[in-house]
């Protein structure tokens, strides 16, 4: 009877080969699968102080909305910027009125949700030390070469911090970043499902002018553009905390392959935007601003 080890060894081989090329190519294939419904990222960046027609006025901020989506009817929650950026990860001002910071929070935010869903998240703040760090403020930027020397950091901007579930955990406070983290986790195209950013205090406008905030933009945009990010289903969404006027109209816009461009009226808040991020990933609300919110108008997403 002739000898079957050779075969036996050989195909073997072969086989185990060819199971791993299948299972290497079955995994390529599902990590492509779709995790949003009509995104699988979220970049967030949050600007400071402007209404909606003082953000247009710019020539360069005007230029985006044209290429991208963007909200005529689209509204702040209160004043100061504290409330609204709460608002934004928690659904909820908890009846704030200031920007002084209270004791932790308690309460669920988006954070919360995206984990029990398995998804990612990082908060990214420029001149934030790291370490978890819990002070109010931090760096160091002049405004002129003479002037006296001005905090860029601000906690209050970085809402995520504000939460004792956060503060507490250093595994969940350490994905609060510095903003010089973003761009090398988007070239590596390795951003989180969710991504919180937030620009110094001299780049967001609220120390400066809506002149120096769009130029930080021009160069924010251009360089995530460049990256891998930006072809893997991603959006950007760019809004102002707070805008001037008496009915607190703010400029939101969405930039991204999975966005139709052109100008939508229907009446939104940032609520909104919470809740629009919450439907996307499949997410319970966390608070009642979300959960009796308007989601961003169907009409505005390319299905891909």
């Amino acid at each position: 009877m002739p000898s079957n080890r050779g075969f036996n060894s050989a195909s073997l081989c072969a086989v185990s080969l060819g199971w791993l090329s299948f299972a290497s190519l079955q995994a390529q294939v599902d990590s492509a699968k779709p995790v949003g419904r009509y995104f699988d990222q979220v970049v967030i960046v949050i600007m400071e102080n402007e209404g909606t027609d003082q953000a247009l006025a710019d020539p360069y901020i005007s230029s985006l909305a044209r290429r991208g989506a963007w909200f005529s009817v689209y509204h702040a929650i209160t004043h100061p910027s504290f409330p609204n950026y709460l608002a934004i990860v928690a659904g909820t001002t908890f009846g704030l009125e200031s920007d002084h910071r209270p004791p932790p929070l308690k309460g669920p935010t988006i954070a919360d949700r995206l984990e029990e869903k398995g998804l990612t998240w990082k908060s990214y703040a420029e001149d934030y030390p790291g370490g978890c760090y819990l002070g109010s403020a931090a760096g160091a930027g002049r405004l002129t070469p003479i002037a006296a020397p001005t905090e860029l950091y601000a906690r209050k901007h970085v809402p995520l911090l504000a939460f004792a579930s956060i503060q507490n955990n250093p595994g969940r406070c350490g994905r609060v970043v510095a903003g010089s983290q973003f761009m090398r986790d988007a070239r590596a195209g390795e951003l989180p499902n969710y991504s919180f950013y937030t620009p110094n205090m001299f780049n967001d406008g609220h120390d400066t002018s809506l002149e120096v905030a769009s130029t930080w933009l021009r160069g924010f945009v251009r360089n995530l553009e460049a990256s891998i990010a930006m072809h893997q289903r991603t959006l950007v969404v760019i809004t102002w905390d707070e805008g001037g006027s008496r009915d607190n109209r703010v400029l939101t816009l969405l930039l991204g392959s999975v966005v139709k461009p052109g100008k939508y009226t229907a009446p939104l808040t940032h609520y909104s935007l919470l809740k629009t991020i919450e439907d996307n990933f499949g997410l319970s609300s966390v608070g009642t601003g979300d959960r009796n919110a308007s989601a961003f108008p169907e009409s505005v997403w390319r299905l891909q």
